[in-house]
């Protein structure tokens, strides 16, 4: 029994909703605004042939949630709602229809002959053919005494949306006064924006802020596009394209987004794979967008952009937050940027696909989400070259403690220089920089060739003369390398020879001069050096080779060498003397048995 009496109660409750909302609208004067779409009834036509006779004895359906929205749909509907003026005066108001981009309505108002009056409106007739100079449609409803039923047949390509009102004339240029006013600081925060950006771009050429202008473009091209001001003031007789600029617009806002994003977080560089993903993301919106335009259903042609706007949205925000984790701390006011903005927008597009109700904070959400994005993007590009500022300085600064540590090694190496080598090691220095920049070096060994140590033989020996300073010369020959090469081969002969020419560069002083004179022969002046210091030289270089130990191809090598040492006397003519005197010197070391050394003048 209760619950025969409750299922009782849930159907009277459903038949009194339902009478309610088919109530009649009371119209007296002083009321401002009326919403009609609250108490309107609706049908669908699917085929688009139903007349106003035919529609009449159809059974309307109260209108869902406060508001018909029904998405992208090719159904035409009729809105029926009944005014009761009980005066006995006819009042005069204004009809609003919220949505701008109806393709046609087809009002019906009764007559006072009682039949019909027809008045057609809507997005495909060019503007100036509109009652009222508004964005949302306007037309003046006379409401005579007693109540009246009015019809209204709607079409849409683009998203289906109904906010009905009644406006007292007085109200509504009040309020479009302020809606006027709104839009006006709407715009104009984003013009400011774009010229700010656009001047720092010229004077930065970085390319985030050419990118932010864009975004801030193709915004308030989409913006001024769906809520009507593009048809008022851009293209007023251009009814078809008005009827299509949506979706070029829309798509645009989320390839210029993208790109802005990409750009900004530098993803290339910073996170590769999310990169990838929204370059392919990229693709498949312009391919979309091509796909749509080609096929040319108008349905399927408004409704791509806004369900892109679905998946371009957590796209964007996970590409913000992967780089803010990523250390990026520029990312931060981008993100929370880009969440207000794209989900406004993401808001919006819900309410325009009717999955969300329409209400004021749904339509506007995308227009209230760009203003805190202007903010926080503004705050990122600021805090972006504040760390691109820091970061430079840190640089100049690094490069500068580097410049100054370096000049600080280079004048401690000069004053060590000039404190061991006077002006003949400094020249000797010079000509041996000489030497290896005329490419007087000995390609297999790396030291002097023979023409450089003639060059700078001859000058140490003038100099010598010239002041009475020692000089003394080595001359030293590899023994029976004619065994190495005829068992080993050329290439462990070379191998030999450049070992012993780096064991002798590396063991003589930075003065010496080291030269290859011939195939296995090798020569070392030795400045301020007397003879019996240099025997010893000549001893100390001759154990250092003997002890040398290599290997070629598995084989192990090694070697002697014959010295033989001269020094500069008084009489000498020229250096080939003393040179001829150290070579006669090597030949007796190797005729005494190799692996010597031989002084001239202990043993000539």
């Amino acid at each position: 029994m209760c619950r025969a009496l409750g299922w009782l109660w849930g159907i009277c409750l459903w038949l009194c909703a339902g009478a309610a909302s088919a109530q009649a609208v009371q119209v007296v004067p002083g009321q401002g605004q009326l919403v009609l779409h609250e108490a309107a009834e609706v049908l669908e036509d699917p085929t688009g042939q139903l007349t106003l006779d035919a529609v009449r004895g159809q059974r309307f359906a109260p209108a869902t949630g406060g508001l018909s929205s029904f998405g992208f749909t090719a159904s035409a509907y009729w809105f029926r709602f009944t005014l009761d003026n009980p005066g006995s005066a006819v009042l005069t108001r204004l009809l609003v229809l919220r949505t701008n981009w109806l393709d046609t309505v087809d009002l019906y108002a009764p007559g006072a002959d009682g039949q019909p009056v027809h008045r057609r409106f809507g997005d495909t007739l060019p503007f100036a053919e509109r009652e009222v100079d508004a964005p949302q449609f306007v037309v003046s409803l006379p409401v005579a005494p007693g109540q009246h039923t009015y019809y209204l047949r709607i079409t849409s390509s683009q998203a289906f949306m109904t906010p009905m009102e009644l406006w007292e004339l007085k109200a509504f240029h009040e309020s479009d006064r302020r809606w006027s006013a709104y839009y006006g600081m709407f715009y104009g925060i984003l013009a400011v924006m774009v010229l700010y950006n656009a001047f720092i771009w010229t004077s930065t050429r970085d390319r985030n802020y050419l990118a932010y202008c864009a975004y801030l473009l193709s915004f308030f091209l989409m913006n001024a596009a769906y809520n009507g001001f593009a048809y008022q003031y851009f293209w007023p007789e251009s009814p078809r394209w008005s009827n299509w600029a949506h979706t070029p617009f829309i798509f645009g806002f989320q390839v210029v987004a993208l790109w802005f994003s990409m750009s900004f977080l530098e993803s290339r560089q910073r996170t590769p794979r999310v990169h990838r993903v929204m370059q392919v993301y990229l693709a498949l919106t312009l391919v979309a967008w091509a796909a749509v335009t080609v096929a040319g259903d108008p349905v399927a042609y408004n409704a791509a952009p806004v369900y892109f706007i679905f998946l371009g949205t957590p796209l964007i925000l996970t590409a913000g937050l992967r780089a803010w984790l990523r250390g990026y701390r520029a990312a931060r006011f981008f993100v929370l940027a880009t969440m207000a903005s794209l989900t406004g927008s993401f808001v919006t597009a819900l309410t325009v696909s009717g999955l969300l109700p329409y209400t004021f904070v749904h339509f506007h959400a995308a227009e209230f989400g760009i203003l805190v994005d202007v903010v926080l993007l503004s705050l990122a590009l600021a805090d972006r070259i504040n760390l691109l500022y820091q970061q430079r300085r840190a640089a100049q600064a690094q490069a500068t403690r580097q410049r100054l540590q370096a000049s600080f090694q280079l004048e401690k190496a000069n004053i060590r220089l000039e404190q061991q080598v006077q002006e003949r090691t400094a020249e000797l220095a010079r000509a041996r920089d000489d030497a290896e920049q005329l490419a007087r070096l000995d390609a297999l060994t790396g030291v002097a060739n023979r023409r450089s140590f003639q060059e700078v033989a001859e000058r140490e020996f003038l100099r010598a003369r010239r002041y009475g300073h020692p000089l003394a010369v080595l001359v030293f020959d590899i023994d029976l390398f004619k065994q190495v090469n005829d068992t080993h081969g050329h290439a462990a002969g070379d191998m030999v020879i450049r070992a012993v020419a780096g064991i002798v560069r590396g063991a003589v002083r930075e003065v010496d001069f080291l030269a290859r004179i011939g195939g296995e022969e090798f020569a070392v002046l030795l400045p301020e050096v007397q003879l019996l210091d240099a025997q010893r030289t000549a001893e100390r270089l001759r154990e250092l080779v003997a002890d040398w130990r290599g290997a070629f191809e598995g084989r192990a090598l090694r070697c002697t060498a014959s010295f033989g040492v001269s020094i500069v006397e008084a009489d000498d003519p020229a250096f080939d003397t003393v040179l001829q005197r150290a070579d006669q010197a090597m030949y007796a070391a190797k005729q005494a048995g190799r692996d010597q050394v031989s002084v001239y003048g202990s043993v000539f």
